[in-house]
């Protein structure tokens, strides 16, 4: 990257996080994978700390253990309704991980031997995926007693089907979360492929169901979640369901079928 280059994303990173931030950003990003270890331990050690889905929440969204952030992508009014529905769920599949914020949250909330699973593509389109040397910090998330395996790879690919049929091993899932491809095929299909092993009686969640609201400026159309919320408005004629949105201009929003 020549010297242009560099100057134009200095400027994007200072428009983006603010001079402080940006510099505390270039100062910790080349430590980052060492550091990813020793800051899932202190991420660990606060959670213990924390009593309550709100703690939990202040904790998701405001640390920065050594530099690094795992904010969820979730407006937090909508992400803490959906804790509320899951605790103690024992079986949890996630599609799309990113910073995992969310995933941070779901296993403090789940059972004391909850197993869960990540799936999560490097590279996608929706999210970017996470980089290698996040494994170590989210492999400090789950608590004593419970379990999480992180598929970096397509949820839509036939061998990641098998493999997450063979960690379960039978057992049904009590949760599906589905913030991977916002395609409108790509949605569909890890609806279509995930969905049946989900028990009876068990919920799924998709996040990014609404679109802007009319008179939404454009800032926040630009946000517009891909097309979720057109095989979301498909779903929710077939199930029993809730929506979650509570953004001001719309945008955002988790739906929840009961199956």
């Amino acid at each position: 990257m020549g010297v242009t280059g560099v100057v134009r994303r200095a400027g994007r990173g200072v428009e983006r996080y603010g001079p402080a931030q940006f510099l505390k950003e270039a100062a910790t990003r080349p430590l980052r994978p060492v550091l990813a270890p020793a800051a899932g331990a202190r991420l660990r050690r606060l959670a213990a700390t924390r009593a309550g889905v709100d703690e939990l929440l202040d904790l998701a969204f405001e640390a920065d253990p050594l530099g690094i952030t795992i904010r969820p992508g979730q407006v937090r009014s909508e992400i803490r309704r959906l804790l509320l529905e899951v605790r103690g769920c024992s079986r949890m599949l996630e599609i799309g991980t990113a910073n995992g914020g969310t995933l941070f949250l779901f296993a403090r909330v789940a059972a004391a031997d909850a197993h869960l699973i990540s799936v999560d593509l490097p590279h996608g389109e929706f999210g970017g995926g996470y980089p290698s040397w996040r494994i170590p910090l989210y492999r400090r998330f789950p608590r004593d007693g419970q379990r999480l395996d992180l598929l970096r790879c397509d949820s839509h690919a036939p061998r990641t089907v098998a493999h997450v049929r063979e960690l379960l091993d039978g057992k049904p899932l009590d949760v599906l979360f589905i913030d991977g491809d916002h395609t409108y095929d790509g949605v569909r299909q890890d609806f279509e492929t995930y969905a049946p092993l989900v028990r009876p009686g068990g919920l799924i969640a998709l996040h990014d169901i609404a679109p802007p609201a009319p008179g939404a400026p454009p800032s926040a159309a630009a946000l517009q979640g891909g097309d979720v919320p057109a095989y979301w408005a498909q779903l929710r004629g077939r199930f029993a369901h809730e929506e979650l949105c509570d953004a001001p201009y719309g945008n955002f929003g988790i739906g929840l079928l009961r199956v």
